[in-house]
């Protein structure tokens, strides 16, 4: 019944980034996962919910005022989008995500960033028009993508983003992440052994060595009431799919592992090493019994594409694995005589439980009612722990905590465009918000050296002078600032010291 049955896959495994991928900066390796795609239906459907919104809201006040104005928006740019995330991650950065907004912006202690940037009325209207679908077409989508239709197409777009940068190594992890959000939602979740108790499950594949996300399903829950059968089986085919034919091993828990799925994946040269539930019907019955087996015994069962693993890690208690990736009973030499499939299993089954342990220390979360809004920081996080790998290995650091100061570039980067366009947009910007930018390089140009002089202290006569422009006899004292001739008001012309700096004297 059981056979011993070997076979090699020659495949090229690397975990680093493809060859054609070199960002030079923290901003290129953040883009490779939020592209222009993403941005632009960001951009699109904001614009288009904040109109529909200041339209509906306009018409209301009609009924009571015939004479109401409608409030303005103006359209959110790129610029614009990429200054909000790029503030949203230095908050994450420096542990603020649960700080008030308008503390963040108005509190004469607090980090001058947010100022700098824009102001605390154009974030939270940004943050509340933000949307990722069409809602006027959602319910019709509804019938094709389900309960996940406002984030469905947002989603999808950031998978495909996932893999295409990095080459992962041979080990695989499978397994679940849950991140918090508490509020009306059709996905939620509950699940009181997770740090955040109620929050939307996603199932992730990542790389085992360093937490890399590369494909991942957001649980949807019961479908018409119903609880789908199999799930665990179901769920791995369909995220293990990329991964076909590559020779890669993938560890999972008893969620997932089953001896059908196991050898489903075998034929398709993907290893599996998971644990496996006790009340499995393909257990044999030895590897069930707990009371009259010695402490520290292993168990092994040989099948042509499986092996079976019993172990008595204490009294009473029998931890049981299936491996496709091994082929021999054998031990660790120690105390506690661990076979070689535990041990293995053991090192391998921290790659999703690293991706969210770097997820929980910087996230960008902050308080919201809208679950399309949560997912859209978690994405944003995952992109943040990705791109730090991807620049890390490109630009090698050496330092310990080369993810943090990844993120605070990160964000200086993406919120330094908007201080250039918001100081060319307005010269009159309060003092204060001047400053704020000085700390980050950004001030107003230098003034040409021919306006110079046009910004120093009024030219003037101690005795007056006739005006050299006027017929008659018209005696002033001011003499012009460029040719110091004397001049009347009549001949002369009033410019602001802002419009003398604006000014091209080149």
């Amino acid at each position: 019944m059981f056979a011993l049955v070997i076979y090699h896959i020659l495949i090229h495994f690397s975990g680093k980034p493809k060859p054609n991928i070199r960002p030079k900066t923290q901003g290129e390796a953040f883009k490779l996962f939020i592209t222009p795609d993403i941005v632009q239906l960001i951009l699109t459907e904001t614009n288009r919910e904040a109109d529909r919104k200041l339209t509906s809201k306009h018409e209301k006040r009609l009924q009571n005022d015939p004479n109401a104005t409608r409030e303005s928006w103006k359209p959110l740019t790129e610029v614009e989008f990429w200054a909000f995330l790029g503030l949203v991650i230095h908050a994450g950065v420096q542990k603020q995500a649960d700080v008030p907004i308008r503390e963040l912006f108005l509190d004469g202690r607090a980090d001058p960033i947010y100022k700098a940037t824009m102001s605390v009325n154009r974030f939270e209207e940004i943050k509340s028009f933000m949307r990722f679908d069409d809602r006027a077409t959602r319910e019709a989508r509804k019938a094709e993508m389900g309960k996940l239709a406002p984030i469905k197409q947002l989603f999808d777009l950031f998978l495909k983003n996932l893999c295409m940068p990095y080459e992962p190594n041979k080990e695989l992890t499978e397994d679940e992440q849950q991140f918090g959000f508490c509020g009306n939602c059709p996905v939620l979740q509950f699940n009181p052994s997770k740090p955040e108790k109620y929050g939307i499950k996603i199932f992730w594949i990542c790389d085992a060595v360093n937490g890399y996300a590369l494909n991942g399903k957001i649980y949807p829950g019961k479908e018409n009431g119903v609880v789908s059968r199999d799930l665990g089986s179901k769920i791995t085919k369909e995220l293990a799919a990329p991964f076909y034919n590559t020779g890669r091993v993938l560890t999972m828990d008893n969620f997932f592992t089953s001896l059908p799925l196991v050898e489903f994946l075998a034929e398709r040269k993907l290893t599996v090493v998971g644990t496996i539930r006790n009340n499995k019907a393909d257990l044999p019955p030895e590897f069930k019994e707990r009371r009259k087996r010695p402490l520290y015994s292993s168990a092994f069962a040989f099948r042509s594409k499986a092996m079976l693993v019993s172990y008595v890690a204490k009294s009473n208690k029998v931890v049981n694995l299936i491996s496709s990736h091994h082929n021999s009973a054998l031990v660790d030499s120690g105390t506690k005589f661990k076979p070689q499939v535990i041990l293995y299993y053991n090192k391998t089954k921290i790659g999703v439980d690293l991706m969210n342990q770097k997820v929980a220390r910087y996230t960008t979360a902050r308080t919201t009612r809208r679950w399309p809004m949560a997912a859209v920081y978690n994405l944003v996080d995952i992109a943040g722990a990705n791109a730090d790998i991807i620049f890390e290995e490109v630009n090698p650091s050496g330092k310990l905590d080369h993810r943090r100061r990844f993120l605070k570039a990160l964000a200086l980067e993406l919120t330094t465009p908007q201080m250039r366009a918001r100081m060319a947009a307005n010269a009159r910007l309060p003092a204060s918000i001047q400053n704020a930018m000085k700390e980050f390089g950004v001030e107003k140009d230098k003034v040409s050296s021919a306006a110079n002089h046009l910004l120093a202290p009024q030219a003037s006569v101690d005795v007056r002078i006739r005006c050299y422009r006027c017929t008659n006899d018209r005696k002033v004292q001011k003499l012009c600032q460029n040719c110091h001739s004397p001049v009347c008001n009549s001949h002369s012309r009033l410019v602001c010291e802002y419009c003398i700096e604006k000014a091209d004297f080149s």
